[in-house]
């Protein structure tokens, strides 16, 4: 267990600090949530996947904001567990003139991912979780597209 830890990058125990740091976590998340559902975690794949939406928005967030204001917004985007919630950073986005498109906030409303989820036991359905990771997927692309 100890070897185990002396592996882990003790600099990335810090939460992302620019835009391209979440979107490597979101990246991350993605891979974990594929192989998850490849291997039936259906449930838990659901749940990374949704971290990967968050990440992604966080990215774009965090670009979009004015250079001389975001060590603020990384405060305000770090902390608190409405910042978890798509929704919550859409409005974020289109106050900074940069909204979800709806087809992608129609998907995270149909799933209605939160952080509950890790509190579930069980499974989801094999559709419904790969539905999600799709969107999951779709966010991530839009995000990278609109990042210079």
């Amino acid at each position: 267990m100890a070897k185990d830890r002396a592996n882990i990058d003790s600099t990335r125990l810090t939460p992302p600090q620019s835009s391209r740091e979440f979107l490597k976590a979101a990246k991350q998340r993605l891979i974990t949530a594929t192989f998850l559902l490849d291997n039936r975690y259906n449930l838990d794949a659901m749940y990374l996947a949704g971290y990967a939406v968050e990440c992604s928005l966080k990215a774009l967030i965090l670009e979009k904001t004015a250079h001389a204001d975001r060590s603020e917004m990384l405060r305000s985007i770090s902390s608190g567990r409405q910042m978890h919630d798509p929704e919550i950073l859409g409005e974020l986005l289109k106050n900074l003139n940069n909204p979800i498109p709806l087809h992608l906030v129609k998907r995270f409303r149909r799933f209605g991912w939160s952080t509950d989820l890790r509190y579930q036991t069980g499974r989801t359905s094999s559709s419904e979780t790969r539905g999600f990771l799709k969107a999951a997927k779709d966010t991530n692309k839009w995000v990278e597209g609109q990042l210079p």
